[in-house]
């Protein structure tokens, strides 16, 4: 891991924008006391963690309420990254971002922490003890017997010492030991349950020979359902056909019937029908000389109509010559 890059604006004593490259090698931090080079460094925990020796609400520049912003831009294994984390709000919400190669890969203050830890293989304890020790850290060496300084060395780095680690190591092994020995009691008898296995296999054999059997039997079941539908419908067609026969055989015979019954009333009126063309035969004459004698009945008719005119005729005149005098008849001859 290299550090190329760190920005700061609104972050304690920087509350203008601080954007400071850093150059490979060496880099040495000077300045009178309160200029910011505990800040300085700090920033960079604070920026890749999230954390800081101070509540994050004593972060931000005093008496100022913009945003806080850090980056840090480093490169590791070929590959640049860059971590951003800023505090915004009056509560000082947080919220934090990483960028590989130029492209976002996290977001979020939990997701930022594990990718970071993920990418540089250790947490923040493990930055501080073997990344940069800080001021109190450093000063409490001058004041301590070799051994007690040996020890504080192994702490920064975070080394444990042997002895510890190997006390340590064996607590661990006999816890889990028991641990191994607890599980391996709750284990069942691996004999009985291949036994059980091999039978548990035995009876799925089985159960699928009859799965077999049986799915045989449905499919033989189908072919047969299929044949009695096909029978069902030629029957049913055969029905349909019988009765369709039988309403015209009913028609026929009511047909038959009512004729049956005209010939019969025939038959029954024959014998009148023979009497009544015998008078015919027997009329016969009499109609043949019926139309000269209507002819002179007309003659007859007519011949009486006149002789009744000329009568009343004659009458009229009778009576009108009676009533008349002497002079109105000479009148009535002039």
């Amino acid at each position: 891991m290299r550090l190329t890059r760190l920005y700061l604006r609104n972050y304690r004593v920087f509350a203008d924008e601080l954007d400071l490259p850093i150059p490979g090698g060496l880099v040495g931090i000077y300045g009178p006391n309160g200029a910011g080079k505990s800040a300085l460094v700090g920033s960079i925990r604070w920026s890749l963690f999230g954390k800081d020796r101070t509540p994050k609400d004593e972060i931000r520049t005093t008496g100022v309420n913009t945003e806080c912003i850090t980056e840090v831009e480093f490169e590791h294994e070929s590959h640049l990254y860059l971590v951003r984390r800023t505090l915004a709000g009056a509560n000082s919400t947080q919220k934090a971002e990483v960028h590989w190669n130029g492209a976002q890969v996290a977001e979020g203050v939990t997701d930022v922490r594990r990718y970071v830890e993920s990418v540089l293989g250790m947490d923040d304890q493990s930055f501080r003890a073997s990344v940069f020790a800080e001021q109190k850290q450093v000063s409490a060496f001058s004041d301590v017997t070799a051994d007690k300084r040996r020890e504080l060395v192994l702490r920064l780095l975070g080394i444990t010492p042997l002895d510890k680690a190997r006390d340590l190591a064996r607590a661990d092994a006999r816890d889990r030991k028991k641990v191994h020995e607890a599980l391996r009691s709750k284990l069942p008898d691996l004999d009985d349950l291949r036994a059980k296995l091999a039978e548990a296999e035995d009876v799925a054999t089985a159960i699928g020979a009859r799965v077999e059997q049986a799915s045989s039997a449905a499919t033989e079941a189908a072919a047969a359902r299929d044949a009695a539908d096909a029978a069902f419908e030629k029957a049913d067609e055969r029905r349909r056909q019988h009765e369709t026969a039988m309403a015209e055989g009913l028609a026929v015979k009511a047909r038959l019937e009512e004729t049956t019954a005209q010939r019969d009333r025939l038959v029954a009126e024959q014998p009148a029908l023979t009497a009544a063309a015998a008078r015919v035969v027997e009329l016969r004459p009499l109609v043949d000389g019926l139309a000269g004698k209507e002819q002179r009945l007309a003659g007859l008719r007519d011949v009486d109509a006149a002789e009744r005119a000329l009568a009343k005729t004659r009458r009229f005149r009778a009576g009108f010559f009676v009533g008349t005098n002497a002079s109105e008849s000479n009148q009535l001859c002039e």
